[in-house]
Formats: structure tokens, sequence, C-alpha cells
């Protein structure tokens, strides 16, 4: 299992204010679109992102699931799923002082499928990965902002 984390504060922003956009399943196309290689539709809250490597190009799929708010906290939960890119992604949300900022912290395990997706990680798709959250961290802040 390999984990991915990358956060992104939004000033002026209450808590709340930032998990009512997040929990709009079609929010979530301005989430991904220009984070991966390709974007399309595969239904109600889900779409296909394409995740360009160094030798091969994967296909994952980004579902949105629920809205959890049991524990203090703030989440919304995504499965993701393809070859080597299967797992669970979540949107965590605290808020930071004053009360009007909100960090948004993405957090996804992935199960990459042993020591093919080892080497895969090694060979680019960690990297590629990586570079998609963060995108994503801040397609949040952009479409919660407005900008």
């Amino acid at each position: 299992m390999s984990v991915y984390t990358t956060d992104v504060l939004i000033e002026g922003v209450r808590r709340d204010d930032v998990l009512a956009w997040l929990a709009d399943p079609s929010h979530h196309e301005a989430i991904l679109t220009g984070a991966w290689g390709g974007l399309k539709p595969t239904g109600q809250g889900s779409w296909e992102v394409l995740v360009p490597t160094q030798f091969r190009t994967r296909p994952m799929t980004y579902q949105f699931d629920h809205v959890d708010e049991d524990h203090g906290g703030r989440r919304v939960h995504v499965t993701l799923g393809g070859k080597r890119t299967t797992g669970k992604l979540h949107w965590s949300l605290r808020t930071q002082k004053p009360s009007t900022n909100t960090l948004v912290t993405l957090h996804a395990d992935i199960d990459t499928g042993g020591a093919l997706g080892a080497l895969a990680e090694q060979l680019g798709m960690r990297e590629r990965l990586e570079q998609g959250f963060r995108a994503m961290t801040e397609n949040v802040k952009k479409g919660v902002l407005g900008t």
C-alpha cells in the first residue's frame, strides 16, 4: 500500500462552506480537470482519468463515495480504481486560526499491486500521482474561491 498526502490552505473560507462545495459531486470534475492526462465522465459522480507515466498511461477511476461528519472533522470519501491505482482517497478539512481559514488535505491509500507496482512507482508512477494529487488540491482551492 502506498500513501499520498498533500494539502492546501484556503484563507477566508469557513470549513463548512468548503465541505458544502466538496460534498457536491458535480464539483469533482473541476477538481480533476487539468490534473491528469485526460478526463472522461463514466457516470454520476464518476470519472476516468489518465495517469501518464514514462512507459505507460494508466487509466484510474475516481468515484465520489460519501460525506462523513462523524468524528469532529469533516471528510469526503472517494474510491479509486484501476490496475496499480486501486484504493481510497479522502478529503479532510480542518479549521485554522482565524476560523475563516480551512486546511484541506488529500489523503490517498493506493494498492499498486506488489512487486510490479513497486517497480512502476520507481519508474515514474509515484511522481506522476503526487503531481496529479497536488494539482487536484489547487483545483479545490480555485473552485472554492471561484477563481
